[in-house]
């Protein structure tokens, strides 16, 4: 049963061209985790992971839902959910805010 849902959804989500290339899902990855216990990761987190390690890298959003497949909006709510947890991103933004406001002379 579970082997047909894949499929199904493989299907569903293939923009259905000819040329369209889809990887089938993997149900799940098993792994050891930190504890030493045997864990799992579904094939969404890494879909998910892969969203914000594109971001990271500098890819626009259109370009990232090319890769993972997800919808716009999809790729949008990762994006915006996990992007406040990048401290670097953030120290970059206050020094262009820093810059910015010396560069219109804004005292503060």
């Amino acid at each position: 049963m579970l082997a047909e849902w894949l499929e199904a959804q493989a299907a569903r989500d293939s923009n259905g061209g000819d040329g369209a290339w889809r990887l089938k899902p993997c149900p799940s990855l098993m792994f050891i985790n930190g504890a030493g216990e045997l864990d799992q990761k579904h094939d969404q987190d890494l879909r998910d992971t892969c969203v914000m390690l594109l971001d990271r890298a500098g890819c626009d959003l259109l370009t990232i839902c090319d890769i993972p497949g997800h919808s716009y909006r999809s790729a949008q709510t990762i994006v915006k959910h996990y992007r406040a947890r990048n401290a670097d991103r953030a120290d970059a933004g206050i020094d262009r805010l820093e810059l910015q406001v010396r560069k219109e002379g804004m005292k503060g």
